[in-house]
């Protein structure tokens, strides 16, 4: 009897053992796969590889490149290999590391296994403009069941046969519910086909391209190093928007050849053709020239362009009355 106490604290701790090693095997752990290419390193991350069937996985994509190379990120579809995609957002910028982008993807698994999640491929960009790929390897997930055990379908009951319902008692109710819903579609198809009609606002030229710089503004393109991206779209607002205002068909020509249709436009002056021009040739430096401004410069581009349009906005009382005049009523018959 003086061996027992000593052998129930060589049981318990055995038992404390066992059961710290189930609990780390049970663990989560984190999991990352990378690729590494030409100074670019993709990387996929996860803080769970294990997770149970229907619980959110988030992944982090991350690419640190070179800061004159430009990335563009793998757009996902609603399915992406055996998981849903829930959400696509990209994360703020790290200080610490100003040359990786990043984005957060959430995704949702509905079967048990080793879940696979398909190699992610990005696209590069060089100050040269040469374009190459950089894929990830696929990464593997362990879902497990919400269930307890294995399944058992002698559990659950089966279907019951109809029920009869007497609607000789229920008349009443029925006509009223008809009545009701022959009333509210009454009222529906009266409000629909006799509402008043409202005014139909058509945006001028001017009050579309400032919303359109504005917009380009917030999407940051240069901090994420698409500087090209950012002087195309830049200067598309410009060319529409004179081609809007001043009848030129600025998409369709050369640079060349639009500086010398509003050399010889009557209400483009002297001034707003030297802006104009100054803006375009910039443009052009950075699309076929393959310049790369700083993010300042950027900006600088974009107040140009605004400046523009609003120095360039009608002020007469001739384009006045022709932007009135894009206010139209139309009532329904």
């Amino acid at each position: 009897m003086k061996f027992c106490p000593a052998a129930i604290v060589i049981a318990l701790s055995s038992a404390l053992v066992m059961c710290h090693k189930n609990e780390d095997a049970n663990t989560s752990k984190p999991l990352s796969v990378e690729a590494t290419q030409g100074g670019a390193t993709l990387r996929i991350s996860t803080a769970h590889s294990q997770i149970l069937a229907g619980e959110t996985l988030q992944l982090i994509v991350a690419v640190d490149r070179p800061s004159n190379t430009s990335v563009t990120m793998p757009q996902l579809q609603e399915k992406f290999g055996e998981f849903d995609v829930r959400a696509h957002e990209a994360l703020a910028k790290d200080p610490s590391f100003p040359d990786r982008i990043a984005e957060q993807i959430t995704l949702v698994p509905f079967e048990n296994g080793q879940l696979t999640v398909p190699a992610f491929e990005v696209k590069l960009r060089d100050e040269a403009g040469k374009e190459s790929s950089l894929t990830s390897p696929p990464m593997t997930i362990a879902v497990q069941s919400r269930l307890d055990g294995p399944f058992d379908a002698t559990k659950f009951r089966d279907i019951k046969g109809a029920v009869g319902v007497p609607l000789e008692t229920q008349w009443a109710w029925i006509i009223g519910l008809c009545v009701l819903v022959a009333v509210f579609a009454a009222g529906i198809y009266r409000w629909w086909f006799h509402k008043p009609s409202g005014p139909v606002y058509i945006e001028a030229p001017h009050e579309r391209a400032l919303r359109e710089l504005n917009e380009l503004a917030l999407r940051e393109l240069p901090h994420k190093g698409l500087i090209l991206d950012f002087y195309v779209l830049l200067s598309d607002t410009v060319r529409h928007y004179v081609e809007a205002r001043f009848g030129i068909c600025a998409p369709e020509q050369t640079t060349k050849e639009f500086l010398n249709a509003a050399r010889h436009h009557p209400q483009i002056i002297d001034d707003h053709q030297r802006l104009l021009a100054s803006f375009l040739r910039a443009a052009d430096m950075v699309k076929y020239a393959a310049q790369r401004p700083g993010p300042h410069e950027c900006e600088n581009g974009l107040d140009a362009a605004r400046g523009f349009v609003r120095e360039s906005a009608p002020t007469t009382s001739h384009d006045a009355n022709a932007t009135q005049s894009q206010v139209a009523h139309e009532a329904k018959k």
